[in-house]
């Protein structure tokens, strides 16, 4: 099928974005979204697999494993009514780990959601039970980080509570929201209209590192080794150079592990050959330590990966390449990308 022009792409993926932004997806509470994203993609004549914290879609047709994941930020309220941050909570809570805050993420997370408004929700149908708007965020006693949230109603703990902003298209020519990562979703939706082939794989809670095993608990049932995963997400950068340019970001590596070099050279020769600038964020990131050592700075890790997590779990028996999407003002309700960025990663995934 013949793809229209860039300003119609860019058009079909923002209306996909903001679809998916009405739906709830908060870390650890992601079924009404993953629900949502099966009828979704059945109305595109497929039969995706709802299996736990995954949604799975086989098109049919020859392709990657692509894959995606669904979760977004916000907070769950306690046993003592606080509504935790909940990449906080949902790793002490469901997962028993012992994993206190720091005041430094904790000032992160003021920063960037002081004044949003937000909404409680039903974890099993999405169904909206009240508003409130979030004053502040601090570091209590017992190492929580605590979203006060102005005019909610007493809420049964468990409950999660969702970030309500919608997207928002600036004169500039920028598109904000909480972008990371119903985008790239949307993307792989929008691609699946157009012939995408191959196994499109949405997954849950990789805000907190668990969407990996997730994969893995399915694919080594499923698929035993594929060296062919292509990773959709956001990622971010200190200045709008790269998405204005509509740049897809790659990589050969992040801390956990070095990726597939056929995968990532044949992703790389998808987005060349569909008209986008390359950027390697690993070797850009070494290039920007050189330049901090020579100033006296400390330099800044390379960065954690869903694949990377993956290739390392699995002992490189499931790997592959990342496709990216630049942005600023990362994991907050203003990431930012531009139409060129969009529409370039939307033609390197039908590319590969």
């Amino acid at each position: 099928m013949a793809l229209p022009g860039e300003q119609d792409l860019a058009a079909r993926i923002l209306a996909k974005t903001n679809e998916y932004l009405d739906f709830p997806s908060v870390v650890g509470h992601e079924t009404p979204f993953l629900d949502h994203l099966a009828r979704d993609f059945s109305g595109l004549g497929f039969a995706p697999e709802r299996h736990p914290n995954l949604c799975v879609v086989n098109t049919g047709r020859e392709g990657p494993v692509f894959i995606a994941h669904v979760d977004r930020h916000g907070a769950v309220i306690a046993a003592d009514g606080a509504a935790v941050y909940a990449a906080n909570a949902v790793k002490n809570e469901k997962y028993g780990e012992d994993a206190p805050a720091s005041e430094a993420l904790a000032g992160r997370v003021n920063e960037r959601y002081a004044g949003e408004e937000v909404f409680a929700y039903d974890r099993k149908t999405g169904g909206r039970l009240a508003y409130g708007d979030v004053a502040s965020a601090s570091l209590d006693g017992e190492g929580r980080i605590v979203l006060t949230v102005r005019g909610l109603p007493p809420l049964q703990p468990g409950t999660p509570l969702s970030f309500a902003r919608a997207l928002d298209r600036s004169a500039n020519g920028r598109v904000s929201g909480q972008l990371d990562n119903p985008v790239s979703v949307a993307v792989l939706r929008v691609a699946a209209e157009f012939g995408l082939g191959g196994i499109i794989v949405l997954t849950a809670e990789e805000e907190i590192g668990r969407s990996a095993s997730h994969f893995l608990s399915w694919a080594n049932g499923t698929l035993r080794s594929r060296k062919d995963l292509v990773v959709l997400d956001t990622s971010p950068f200190e200045d709008s150079a790269a998405m204005l340019a509509g740049a897809v970001i790659l990589r050969r590596r992040d801390a956990s592990a070095s990726f597939n070099e056929a995968m990532v050279a044949r992703v790389e020769r998808a987005a060349t050959a569909s008209g986008a600038p390359v950027i390697f964020k690993d070797a850009f990131i070494e290039a920007e330590n050189a330049a901090r050592a020579r100033r006296g700075q400390p330099s800044k890790g390379v960065g954690l990966t869903e694949l990377g997590k993956i290739t390392a779990l699995s002992r490189g028996a499931f790997t592959g390449a990342t496709l990216q999407m630049p942005t600023v003002n990362y994991h907050s309700n203003q990431e930012s990308t531009s139409p060129r960025a969009l529409v370039a990663m939307l033609k390197a995934t039908l590319a590969v």
